[in-house]
């Protein structure tokens, strides 16, 4: 039971940003275009996005994922399918376009394609990282875990997580899948794709008493 409940905590911090919505981040989906070019190219963007400081979305530009549209600089993010949710159709995407994102996809093999301008990208970060966070604090309330601190990075592949207990339970090895779903997510949509997360487990005294790393899962499983 606790192996689960460790793993809806995860997946509850991804399934918001599909049905969250952002107020005042209007935008008439009707005004962009279809037409795009390198974002070398000198275009005008609205003044509420140029007041936004971004570091996500100049790791965005970085990586060649941001475009124009009619003299809007968007970004297109496509999330995974096991990211996505179970039974969304099309017509579920299109109904929540607007305020969230520009539009969205429904690709053929479950993932969905969403754009996003600069503000809507700041917007749903900023919704990631408070569902992260407050998962982080249930999961420090919670009596399933030993867990007293948990700490990161500000792109979460580095965990520094302590424990009341010299050895780690089974939930609290079990929810270092969720540590690792956190920083996966959170490279999706901040362009920052992780080549692994590093979970440091602590105990009272200070002392490091598991280190766990993403790249090499499953390779103790023989």
């Amino acid at each position: 039971m606790k192996k689960i409940i460790a793993v809806l905590i995860g997946l509850s911090m991804i399934f918001t940003l599909t049905s969250c919505s952002t107020k005042n981040n209007t935008i008439n989906q009707t005004s962009v275009g279809t037409t795009t070019s390198n974002v070398t190219t000198t275009t005008e963007t609205t003044s509420e996005d140029d007041t936004i400081d971004d570091e996500a979305w100049d790791s965005l530009k970085k990586v060649g994922q941001i475009q124009t549209e009619n003299g809007i600089f968007i970004t297109s993010i496509t999330v995974p399918k096991d990211f996505v949710g179970e039974g969304i159709t099309q017509a579920d995407i299109d109904s929540k376009a607007g305020d969230t994102y520009i539009s969205g996809k429904l690709n053929d093999d479950g993932s969905v394609t969403y754009k996003l301008t600069k503000k809507q990208h700041k917007a749903m970060l900023d919704e990631l990282m408070n569902s992260l966070e407050k998962s982080f604090t249930e999961m420090i309330n919670s009596e399933d875990y030993s867990f007293t601190s948990i700490k990161h990075n500000k792109d979460y592949t580095l965990f520094d997580v302590t424990v009341s207990t010299d050895e780690l339970g089974l939930s609290e090895s079990f929810a270092t899948l969720t540590f690792y779903m956190a920083g996966g997510v959170y490279g999706i949509f901040s362009g920052k794709k992780a080549d692994k997360i590093i979970v440091n487990y602590y105990n009272a005294s200070g002392k490091l008493i598991n280190t766990a790393d993403s790249s090499k899962l499953g390779e103790s499983e023989e």
